[in-house]
């Protein structure tokens, strides 16, 4: 799982490099890069891994170990947005991001946006059919873009 997590570096579907953080796109990566990409890995897990959704002591790195296509369906929707996030590019386009996972894992997963998981140098952009299925409110910034009946408008 880890190794999918790290192809967000670079945007490639394959793991590559050190630890599967990437080999870099427009540099050859150093040591500070690699460790850098270790720790937002570890930042990653440790703010949308199993022990902030799961009632049991579940635990981040038994589950960093994994294999992606062991996990269910809301497990890996929730390693796809932490490859989204683990790159911190700055923006972010979240597609109907929620489908398949469950309600505790969409309750962890609004809670970290919303709480750090994103920086104020990043722009999340989400698409959903549900108001209440976005992280913030107006009071935290957010501009809505509403398409109704082929019109849209902003709110």
């Amino acid at each position: 799982m880890r190794d999918v997590v790290g192809t967000g570096f670079d945007g490639v579907y394959v793991p590559r490099g050190v630890d599967s953080v990437g080999t870099g796109v427009m540099h050859e990566l150093t040591q500070q890069d690699i460790d850098w990409r270790r720790m937002r890995i570890d930042l990653v897990l440790q703010g949308l891994g199993p022990s902030n959704w799961l009632a049991s002591s579940a635990s981040n790195t038994e589950f960093s170990k994994s294999n992606f296509v062991d996990l269910s369906v809301g497990e890996q929707r929730m390693v796809l947005l932490m490859r989204a996030l683990v790159g911190e590019p700055r923006l972010i386009l979240l597609d109907e991001v929620w489908s398949g996972m469950e309600e505790a894992m969409v309750l962890a997963a609004r809670k970290y946006l919303r709480e750090g998981g994103v920086s104020e140098q990043q722009a999340v952009v989400v698409i959903t059919h549900w108001e209440h299925e976005v992280p913030w409110t107006k009071e935290d910034g957010l501009k809505q873009f509403i398409l109704e009946k082929g019109v849209g408008s902003t709110r």
